[in-house]
């Protein structure tokens, strides 16, 4: 509950999260109901208008049905999700989510720190995965900015404690491919990333479906994770020391 409040409280005066969060359609959905309606109360009260829903927002819940319904219902942009939920398994709507449209970008909050939990997390394929816990040191910023952007954000505590933990050897990916993953494990975007290694945007999201084929995966998201778990590719660095 501390680590939701916390999110709150930050949403409501940070206009980093504004503007990285312009023009998205949200649903966001928790464990508690009050904080439910608080979150949507100080949005409402940061934005002009005089719709009960800002325009930005999808809406907010609490249970696994109504996270399903309102997805499939109301087209979000973006699905924010906690591990807990009121009713349900917020691991089980991000999984059913994706199901339905494996494109719609997702963030997890996980309220435990433990490696099954986290093993678990990552088969939902969710594109964002953070601990609650970290919430105020940055992270929570950082993946929203990934995630809006089409890159995917594993937080470094749970990528280091994943890494390696299904070895495996290289399926036959080459220097160049690996050298891609390692920026896409990062949170970059096809474009940043051909910036990175000086290709074309084109090149890179070739040298991506090389290593999907090779994978037997498709998308980003779970290619990165698989290479992090075959400790293939490093995980990311902590951005703080």
């Amino acid at each position: 509950m501390d680590a939701i409040k916390t999110y709150v409280s930050q949403g409501a005066v940070n206009a980093q999260i504004d503007q990285l969060l312009a023009g998205e359609k949200i649903l966001f959905c928790c464990y508690s109901r009050l904080m439910a309606t608080l979150w949507v109360r100080s949005e409402r009260g940061r934005h002009s208008g005089s719709g009960l829903m800002p325009g930005h927002l999808t809406g907010s819940c609490t249970t696994f049905d109504e996270g399903l319904d309102l997805c499939l219902s109301k087209d979000p942009t973006l699905l924010i999700v906690t591990q807990l939920l009121e009713e349900g398994s917020g691991l089980d709507l991000v999984n059913a989510v994706k199901e339905a449209n494996p494109h719609l970008p997702t963030l997890l909050f996980l309220q435990h720190n433990n490696l099954p939990l986290f093993q678990e997390a990552i088969k939902t394929h969710s594109d964002g995965i953070v601990l609650e816990s970290e919430m105020g040191s940055g992270h929570v910023i950082s993946a929203i900015k990934k995630v809006v952007n089409g890159g995917m954000y594993l937080e470094p505590l749970i990528a280091q404690e994943l890494a390696g933990s299904s070895p495996s050897r290289n399926p036959g990916l080459t220097t160049r491919e690996l050298e891609v993953m390692e920026y896409v494990v990062c949170g970059l975007n096809d474009r940043e990333i051909g910036q990175a290694v000086y290709l074309a945007t084109d090149t890179v999201k070739y040298h991506l479906k090389q290593v999907f084929a090779k994978l037997g995966v498709h998308n980003r998201t779970r290619a990165a994770i698989c290479l992090v778990l075959m400790g293939l590719v490093p995980p990311p660095k902590p951005l703080f020391p």
